[in-house]
């Protein structure tokens, strides 16, 4: 399997469970839409975006991380259970900021997967070539 769809699916798999973890703890999904939410979310796609800024400014360095089971089965799993965590821990409110951020950085993720999918971004392997 091509190894960025694979990653999608385990966004994907990582997405499904923080909102449906969330939820079953009160978190419903239109209360991601109001404040102070929306501003969570901004930063947690500031945040995967930063991250995946990272990873392409050392790409043989994130290849090699990515490529253990446990990294990428440790992070989809901190993902998928860090929103409903911070909802048992700090209650809806708090969680509620929590799942707006993981959601935040998960939708900026798929934003760029799909570019790179479609052709519409270059691979993030390359966009630091060239330079000195």
């Amino acid at each position: 399997m091509n190894p960025r769809r694979r990653d999608g699916l385990l966004a994907l798999a990582a997405t499904v469970a923080l909102l449906a973890g969330a939820g079953a703890l009160g978190v419903a999904p239109a209360s991601l839409l109001t404040p102070p939410a929306p501003l969570a979310a901004a930063a947690g796609a500031c945040g995967a975006v930063a991250i995946e800024l990272a990873m392409a400014a050392r790409p043989d360095a994130a290849r090699r991380a990515w490529a253990d089971r446990r990294v990428r089965w440790g992070g989809t799993l901190l993902v998928a259970a860090g929103g409903p965590v911070a909802v048992a821990v700090g209650g809806a409110g708090a969680g509620r900021v929590a799942v707006a951020a993981l959601a935040g950085g998960l939708l900026a993720y798929f934003l760029l997967l799909a570019g790179v999918l479609s052709g519409a971004l270059a691979p993030p392997e390359t966009w630091f070539e060239g330079r000195n």
